[in-house]
């Protein structure tokens, strides 16, 4: 009878065991697919800006030089972008490369990185959307 509540205490330790490392592998997995759709995200917002920038001296040539300086200064942001993608791609690079042995706390910081970066980039990119607005408002006034 000792031996079948041992052999049980046994089993219930290991269901236990495996259970646990289970849960904390679909933790891992979870937080792995929150990092890769934040990046894929990230670089989506990123390239569009990229290419809204490029059409803002298309949608200033026919402004008064004045207006054409203040589109010049919202130009000056796109190295921003580059510097952000740039530092998505380091990101990726270091998933690809540390993500399988990676602990959980350090994909937590990962994805606590990745969505620092979306939010800090958020104003600039709502600052260029509302530019870009103007640059299309004022454009046919001056035809």
């Amino acid at each position: 009878m000792t031996y079948l509540i041992a052999s049980a205490a046994a089993l219930a330790l290991v269901v236990l065991a495996a259970w646990l490392r289970e849960r904390r592998q679909g933790r891992r997995s979870r937080v792995l697919a929150e990092i890769l759709d934040l990046a894929d995200a990230l670089e989506r917002e990123l390239l569009e800006c990229r290419a809204r920038l490029r059409e803002i001296p298309a949608l200033t040539a026919s402004l008064p030089p004045a207006e054409r300086l203040s589109a010049r200064v919202t130009l000056a942001s796109e190295p921003q972008v580059q510097d952000a993608l740039r530092d998505l791609l380091a990101h990726r690079l270091w998933l690809r490369e540390h993500a399988a042995q990676a602990t959980l706390a350090e994909l937590l910081a990962a994805r606590d990185a990745l969505l620092a970066t979306c939010s800090a980039l958020a104003p600039q990119l709502a600052r260029l959307a509302d530019a870009r607005e103007d640059f299309e408002h004022v454009r046919p006034v001056h035809r």
